[in-house]
């Protein structure tokens, strides 16, 4: 996972204001165009977005899929040091509503405006570029458990996500401390569901 530059000004809000700002108006995208128009913003923006946009707009058992597996695939050549991402056609050409996806990129903004007040830099520690690699596996298994169609288990995951790259885009350490809670949740969730199903099937 890239480290965050962090003398950036701006906030996470006003960026994904600016990516809904950019989008065709009435124009329908396949995820490869807009997956483009993340990449612009760095690696850990490009998570963040596909995690909220999981919640707000695509939280439907068995799409989650159109953004989990992303985020594994992300997370992996982020891990062997590819610069920009590169995607299978069978997600890139899958196409999104234009209306849907600047209604969900507002709502996201807005959510984010909101969690903005309680974030500043604190423990930067945990976000030294030191440790990112570390950040990166985390991230890696969160993408694995979004990209799991399990109606629901998937929101852990993925709020665990939305609080990785927050807290490394805001070098809040309290946030990735967040994330890490989250996924450990989330493993021990899916763990259960999983004992509980062989103990049933087997």
């Amino acid at each position: 996972m890239t480290a965050p530059r962090h003398n950036r000004p701006d906030t996470v809000s006003s960026l994904i204001r600016h990516l809904e700002e950019t989008l065709p108006e009435d124009q329908d995208m396949t995820i490869g165009q807009f997956l483009g128009l993340l990449g612009v913003h760095g690696f850990v923006f490009f998570l963040l977005v596909l995690s909220m946009l999981n919640v707000i707009i695509f939280m439907v058992p068995g799409l989650s899929i159109l953004f989990g597996v992303p985020m594994v695939i992300l997370v992996v050549q982020m891990l062997l040091g590819i610069n920009a991402p590169i995607f299978p056609a069978v997600i890139c050409e899958r196409q999104i509503r234009s209306t849907v996806l600047q209604k969900g990129l507002l709502h996201a903004a807005m959510a984010v405006e909101k969690v903005e007040r309680f974030i500043r830099p604190r423990m930067l520690i945990l976000t030294n570029a030191n440790v990112i690699w570390l950040h990166s596996l985390i991230a890696l298994l969160l993408g694995f458990m979004v990209a799991l169609p399990v109606p629901l288990l998937n929101l852990p995951p993925t709020f665990g996500m939305m609080c990785l790259c927050m807290g490394l885009m805001q070098r809040d350490g309290v946030f990735v401390i967040a994330a890490y809670t989250l996924a450990a949740w989330s493993f021990w969730l899916y763990q259960s569901i999983g004992t509980a199903a062989h103990s049933l099937f087997w």
